[in-house]
């Protein structure tokens, strides 16, 4: 079967699935994790990435294809003293350079392209992947923020109406006002702002699930209570960087052979049947054929020149990242440690939410002044700015740690 049929059978089935899935509803999930498996199953980018990888072996097998035999047939014909005369030659050849030395060059560039494809699809497996989980989070981080915000507009609005209430301003008064306004449109600013955040999300997924679609409280995951140990002796240091590169080299070694391969002349042999017709005489007579270029002009020798420079700067490139594999697993696991760790010394939800009431009833009381009111809103607003930012980062190492110990991002949601 060529490489052409097959990608077309796999873009057929592909095609199918996606049909099937884009009839399930997803709006009957009630989990996070429920609701993110239907969602990628006909999220186009995921389905992209499957492709990618469905059509890795097609690529091997579109490079590594058997050269097909040569077939010549040649009739000659005549009159020779009132006598018919003739020939009829049949010959069959195959290029014995390509196979002893080509198709291995070839058989061993296929494996890498094959290879190089499959890490590519993968890549882009899990960017789909942890690309729906965070934008689940983000869109829940933002709701928060938005909540913030939106208290902290209203408890201004009030500073204000309170001293326009007033007769009489002195001068300290003035200024008050006008940093109560300040922060007013600050604040506004921010709501602006995370009101567009949330709506970039919200039309990226009515673009996958439908126009008439909206989030659900309960497929939004909370902030975890509880993160996982890291065991660093089960976390591989073969990174998608590092096997593109490994994948990379193997190519350009490859064309590299391939580049010498054809500096070679090429041979071609096979066997000669020619049957002769003289007046009454028929008679056959068999043979072998072979014919060789004679390699006096060109030895190839610009393209092997370009070869061996591909492959050196490929393997400078793998030799590199395979040094500092090693390095940037341990920065991936500081980060997650440093991250969580900032999490668990955080003042909780609660926490937070009770200084927040606590300081607007001070504010109703006269106990605290309205610039008091204005810093703490402030520095709420900035700390859960903060968590959210250690939250999302000890998210994306955790499910990049997951991935190089051979697990599904998705092990973020149990």
């Amino acid at each position: 079967m060529s490489a052409v049929i097959q990608l077309c059978i796999l873009l057929i089935l592909n095609f199918i699935a996606l049909r099937v899935f884009a009839d399930a509803d997803c709006n009957k999930t009630t989990t996070t994790k429920g609701f993110y498996d239907c969602t990628l199953q006909i999220d186009p980018s995921y389905q992209s990435s499957v492709l990618t990888k469905r059509s890795a072996q097609a690529s091997r097998d579109a490079i590594t294809k058997w050269p097909n035999p040569k077939l010549e047939a040649k009739s000659i014909s005549g009159e020779n003293a009132g006598e018919n005369v003739g020939s009829t030659e049949l010959s069959l050849s195959l290029s014995i350079s390509d196979l002893l030395v080509k198709r291995p060059a070839l058989s061993k560039s296929g494996r890498s392209e094959e290879k190089l494809k499959m890490v590519e699809g993968e890549e882009s497996e899990f960017k789909s992947k942890t690309q729906l989980i965070k934008d689940l989070y983000r869109y829940r981080q933002i709701q928060d923020e938005l909540e913030l915000v939106n208290e902290a507009i209203a408890a201004f609005k009030k500073i204000e109406k309170q001293f326009r209430s007033r007769s009489a301003r002195g001068p300290e008064q003035d200024i008050t006002l006008s940093l109560v306004e300040l922060a007013q449109g600050d604040y506004q600013l921010q709501k602006n702002h995370l009101a567009v955040e949330l709506n970039e999300i919200l039309v990226k997924y009515k673009g996958i699930l439908g126009s008439g679609f909206a989030f659900k409280d309960e497929w939004l995951p909370q902030l975890r209570q509880a993160w996982p140990n890291i065991n660093q002796s089960l976390i591989s240091k073969y990174t998608f960087e590092l096997r593109k590169f490994e994948a990379e080299k193997e190519k350009r070694e490859a064309e590299k052979n391939l580049a010498c391969a054809e500096a070679w002349p090429n041979i071609e042999a096979g066997p000669v049947i020619e049957r002769s017709t003289e007046g009454p005489t028929q008679f056959t007579s068999t043979g072998f054929s072979l014919s060789v270029d004679v390699p006096v002009f060109n030895w190839n020798g610009g393209a092997r020149a370009l070869s061996r420079a591909n492959y050196e700067k490929a393997k400078l490139n793998y030799e590199y990242t395979l040094r500092k594999a090693d390095l940037e697993r341990d920065l991936l696991i500081q980060k997650f440690t440093s991250a969580v760790e900032s999490l668990k010394e955080s003042t909780s939800s609660v926490a937070l939410k009770k200084k927040h009431d606590q300081i607007d009833g001070l504010f109703r009381q006269g106990l605290t002044s309205s610039t008091t009111v204005i810093e703490a809103h402030r520095q709420i607003s900035e700390f859960t700015e903060s968590r959210h930012e250690h939250e999302l980062v000890a998210l994306e190492s955790l499910m990049y740690i997951y991935q190089l110990s051979g697990l599904d991002p998705s092990e973020v949601l149990k």
